[in-house]
């Protein structure tokens, strides 16, 4: 029987606000998940969920992406983007990553750049 790992992805738009913070702590928990993805992270510092470990790129425009598995999760071959618009890593023999790429015509230039 083959297990089952319950993951998503998020952009949650650099959050700072408290009550933010505890919107996304509880939709985590309610969903239940083991891995989730988070794009636009601006403050990792203000994203710790007990339980979670998280594993996080910031780029030089303050803004990164993130990996965030149960603490019983190991990932491991964690690899990174200095620009921070990627992350990925093994779990259990299958390779999982994260890229968040811009919109807007303002991004061009890093988007085609990375």
């Amino acid at each position: 029987m083959t297990a089952v790992i319950k993951l998503t992805t998020l952009n949650i738009k650099a959050i700072t606000n408290c009550t933010r913070v505890g919107m996304l702590t509880e939709y985590i928990r309610r969903h239940d998940l083991d891995i989730f993805f988070l794009q636009e992270v601006s403050y990792p510092e203000l994203l710790p969920v007990p339980g979670y470990d998280i594993y996080c790129t910031i780029g030089s425009d303050k803004r990164g992406t993130a990996i965030v598995a149960r603490n019983d999760i190991a990932l491991m071959n964690i690899n990174t983007l200095p620009s921070g618009l990627a992350i990925a890593a093994e779990c259990k023999g299958l390779y999982i990553a994260i890229i968040y790429d811009p919109s807007g015509t303002g991004k061009r230039t890093q988007r085609e750049y990375y």
